[in-house]
């Protein structure tokens, strides 16, 4: 493809030349190459456009595709068709020159043709006043020999006028024509002349029907215009032909004509068949392009990738349509491209969107592995342990942070946590060995004291009893699972030596207490339980500290001056202090249980390990 300067400069050539007219088609052709390499040098630009914005959407378009398939496309180069120069934007000095060479040629072609015009009417008002004087001639001229010489001298001034207008050339050749046949008929002196011309002139048209004949055969409809307007102005320029081959000859020539015409018309109406169809398909690629723009609303990274590909198969199927019709090229060219840039409009903007969106949620994971790497050395088993729980639900919650950077956060936060459990399920193997080493002694102490025999001592027995509870206290922790079953076989074992020794309900009942309490603090959630019990105990007191008060209320009610008035007071009496016989027995549990929890903190609660969450 040629430069703009080459361009350019066979332009200058082109308008040195005299007669520019005969230079339009070569002109047309320099237009359509400078337009097609204006249009080059737009798509070059756009692509490279288009790369530096692939370059900068590429991390996040990774990002979405590895997530739901290959990344989308970027925005492509925009189709580039060559605009006329006459509308084109001057993108440069070379630019302007040529469209100034080409407004100083049309400049040109526009005088010559005008004056070619005013030419024309004076030339056919030359004509007209060679056929009045013509005429004249045939209709009063008396010498026969000055008629004939007036005569040529008239057929050479017509001859040599020059073209008229063509709207008026063959009615008045056709009216000159049958003036000079009227003058040959009516000069019958010369005869012999007439009909020597006569023959010429029929020789000479015959020839011309050959050659009219063969433009039909010609290559280019263009080369087929120039030859039948050539044919056509020698052929009006012969004059007459032998009266018996006239309207053969005439015929032939005219049917000759016509073929040419119609081959030319044929290929105009074909031309304009083919612009109609392919503007009919461009306004179907338009509509199309406008469809799948409208889909792209909501479009997942997926359907934005299928939506691409078939914006790209439009435009290229657009490139291999050829030109719609004039009018209309333009306009619809522009329909198409507003229709595609609507499209990458939206994806541009649907990913920004998604950029954002995977910002966010680094930032959230960011901060979420700086938690998990504070807590990875914890000991505080359980709370870290749902804390950790509680980090990486929010690490769901969070989104996703783009393909580019979601698999070396997840491996950093994945690390923290797998820390924490790492070492967490390492210290519950070495307490699981503890604890099965603590159920099988406690299971030992409990078959000892099931197998325990009184000795009759009451006080020994209740020393001996008292030291069994002190082994199960300090016998250390077993697992959860374990423990309520060996603690009820425990209970079970003791309380039936218990009730061996008959301990009064009082002594019994403190016992009882401090048995539970004893097993309350050995359990694995230890402090737990003592705090449960601590507020049950409470609440109990809350409870009987009401009914006092209620029964005192309901006392000072009643009149007791009778005597069944006088026993049910003591009956009620009665009631109210043994429910503050009560209150005060569990006042005192509740100071144990409250010295308890203020006491040595128990140790670390070791529960079963857990499956990370």
């Amino acid at each position: 493809m040629a430069s703009k300067s080459e361009l350019i400069a066979r332009m200058e050539e082109l308008l040195q030349h005299t007669d520019v007219e005969q230079s339009a088609e070569a002109v047309e052709s320099l237009k359509e190459n400078y337009e097609a390499v204006v249009a080059a040098e737009k798509a070059e630009a756009q692509a490279r456009a288009a790369e530096a914005a692939q370059e900068q959407e590429a991390p996040a378009e990774q990002e979405a595709n590895d997530r739901t398939g290959p990344p989308p496309a970027a925005t492509p180069k925009q189709v580039a068709e060559p605009q006329p120069m006459e509308s084109a934007p001057l993108n440069d000095e070379e630019d302007k020159r040529f469209k100034q060479l080409l407004d100083a040629f049309n400049t040109k072609v526009n005088d010559i043709r005008r004056q070619r015009q005013k030419e024309e009417q004076d030339n056919l008002a030359a004509k007209q006043g060679v056929m009045a004087e013509l005429r004249e001639l045939i209709a009063n001229e008396e010498n026969i020999g000055n008629a004939f010489h007036r005569f040529n001298e008239l057929g050479e001034h017509w001859k040599h006028i020059g073209p008229i207008p063509h709207q008026s050339f063959r009615e008045l050749q056709q009216e000159y024509n049958q003036l000079r046949e009227d003058f040959f008929y009516h000069i019958r002196i010369y005869k012999d002349l007439r009909d020597h011309d006569l023959r010429k002139n029929t020789a000479l048209k015959q020839a011309l029907v050959s050659d009219m004949e063969a433009v039909q055969r010609v290559d280019t409809v263009r080369e087929a215009e120039q030859l039948v307007k050539e044919y056509q102005d020698k052929w009006h320029q012969i004059g007459p032909v032998v009266r018996e081959e006239r309207e053969v000859v005439n015929e032939a020539f005219w049917n000759a004509t016509r073929a040419v015409y119609d081959r030319i018309n044929d290929h105009y109406k074909a031309r304009r068949a083919e612009h109609e169809a392919n503007l009919a398909a461009k306004e179907g690629l338009v509509a199309k392009a406008a469809e799948i723009a409208k889909q792209a609303e909501g479009a997942t990274a997926t359907e934005w990738k299928t939506l691409t590909d078939q914006v790209l198969e439009l435009q290229h199927t657009w490139k291999n349509i050829g030109f719609a019709t004039k009018k209309d090229n333009e306009r619809v060219w522009r329909d198409f491209r507003e229709a595609c840039n609507a499209f990458f409009d939206r994806k541009n903007a649907h990913f920004a969107t998604v950029k954002a969106q995977f910002k966010a949620a680094r930032d959230k994971k960011e901060a979420l592995i700086a938690q998990a790497e504070a807590l990875k050395e914890s000991t505080a088993w359980r709370q870290t342990a749902d804390k950790l729980k509680t980090l990486q639900q929010q690490w769901k919650d969070a989104g996703h942070a783009g393909q580019r950077d979601e698999h070396k956060l997840w491996t950093r936060f994945r690390e923290a946590c797998d820390g924490f459990f790492k070492a967490r399920s390492s210290n519950f193997e070495q307490q699981d060995a503890e604890q099965a080493q603590h159920a099988k002694a406690k299971e030992e102490l409990i078959a000892e004291i099931e197998g325990f025999t009184h000795t009759g001592d009451r006080h020994a027995d209740l020393e001996h009893l008292k030291a069994f509870s002190l082994r199960w206290v300090n016998g250390g922790r077993v697992s959860p699972k374990q423990y309520d079953k060996l603690s009820a076989r425990y209970r079970a074992a003791l309380d039936k030596q218990y009730d061996q020794l008959k301990v009064n309900e009082g002594e019994r009942r403190k016992m009882s207490f401090q048995n539970r309490l004893n097993e309350i603090t050995s359990a694995p959630d230890g402090k737990e339980r003592i705090e449960r019990e601590s507020r049950f105990v409470k609440r109990k007191i809350e409870e009987l500290l009401t009914e006092v008060r209620q029964g005192e209320e309901n006392m000072g009610k009643f009149n007791f001056k009778s005597s069944a008035g006088e026993a049910m007071k003591k009956e009620m009496e009665k009631s109210l202090e043994r429910t503050r016989q009560e209150i005060e027995r569990l006042q005192g549990q509740h100071k144990q249980l409250l010295a308890e929890l203020r006491g040595p903190a128990p140790a670390a609660n070791v529960p079963a390990p857990e499956t990370e969450g």
